[in-house]
């Protein structure tokens, strides 16, 4: 089986460097990004490897909303799961496909990827800081 990349975005390295350790020992490849622009480039040079994007809502300069808009605009299929220690007023016509608390269990964070990949048939999954803080 093809090994799955997941993009995870968040503007605290040590919150990357949490879910790297986590989600490779599950088998996943794992891509880092620091802010919405790296994410950006990462998903545009490995578009085909990305099963889907974990993001942190509050980042600086562009939030992981603003994210989750541009990656549909680029992969309408993609999963994109929000993160974030508090809940944020999505607006109706958010591209978010999950949102999950600050401090959410591994257990329900690769339960939730999971979910949307198998939905969407997508072959790769992408993280972000949002991710890390979903609770169970």
């Amino acid at each position: 089986m093809k090994t799955r990349a997941l993009l995870c975005v968040d503007d605290d390295l040590g919150i990357l460097e949490f879910y790297e350790t986590l989600l490779a020992s599950e088998g996943y490849e794992v891509l880092l990004a620091r802010d919405a622009r790296q994410a950006l480039e990462l998903f545009d040079a490995r578009k085909d490897e990305i099963s889907a994007v974990m993001s942190d809502y509050s980042m600086p300069e562009i939030n992981g909303l603003e994210l989750a808009a541009e990656l549909k605009r680029r992969d309408p299929r993609l999963p994109v799961i929000l993160i974030s220690g508090c809940q944020p007023l999505l607006p109706e016509n958010h591209r978010v496909d999950a949102f999950l608390p600050k401090g959410a269990s591994l257990e329900t964070i690769l339960n939730q990827i999971e979910a949307l990949v198998n939905r969407n048939g997508a072959g790769q999954i992408a993280l972000s800081k949002a991710a890390a803080a979903a609770a169970t």
